[in-house]
C-alpha cells in the first residue's frame, strides 16, 4: 500500500476513534506497518507525530462542540477522549491560549454581538454601527 493511502486510512481511524483514542501503537497494528513507519509518514506529509495529530484532531472537534452544544466542559472533554476535565483544560489551554469555559463564553458573546450588530450600506449611511 502506497504511503498516501496509508496515511488516508490512518486518518480515517482516527476521525472514527475521537472518544476512545487508538495509541500509535494500535493504529500501526490496524495498518499492518511498524510504528516507526507510521510516524516516518506523518512527519513526511503533515510534519508531526501520529500522537500530536491525533491531540489535535480532538481538539479541534473539542472546539466545535463547546460552540455548537450544550454539552459541559467535562462531557466535551470525555467525548474527545480526555481522561478528566483537567487534563482535557490543560491541552486545550496549551493548544487555544484560553481555557474552554473562556472559549465557550467568548463564543456565546460574539454571537450574541452578530445579533444586535447593524452592517450599514449605502443607503443607510447616516445608521452608526454598534458593533464592537
Amino acid at each position: 500500500m502506497q504511503d498516501q493511502q496509508l496515511l488516508d486510512e490512518a486518518l480515517v481511524l482516527m476521525r472514527n476513534n475521537l472518544s476512545e483514542p487508538l495509541r500509535t501503537g494500535e493504529l500501526a497494528a490496524y495498518l499492518e506497518i511498524s510504528v516507526k513507519k507510521l510516524e516516518r509518514i506523518f512527519c513526511r506529509f503533515k510534519g508531526v507525530l501520529p500522537a500530536r495529530y491525533y491531540r489535535e484532531l480532538r481538539l479541534q472537534r473539542a472546539r466545535t462542540l463547546l460552540f455548537e452544544s450544550a454539552l459541559s466542559v467535562e462531557e466535551v472533554g470525555l467525548q474527545c477522549g480526555f481522561r478528566s476535565a483537567s487534563h482535557f483544560s490543560r491541552a486545550f489551554r496549551d493548544t487555544y491560549g484560553r481555557s474552554p469555559r473562556a472559549e465557550r463564553m467568548l463564543a456565546t458573546r460574539a454571537e450574541a454581538a452578530g445579533y444586535f450588530c447593524f452592517r450599514p450600506t449605502k443607503s443607510d449611511y447616516l445608521r452608526v454601527e454598534l458593533c464592537v
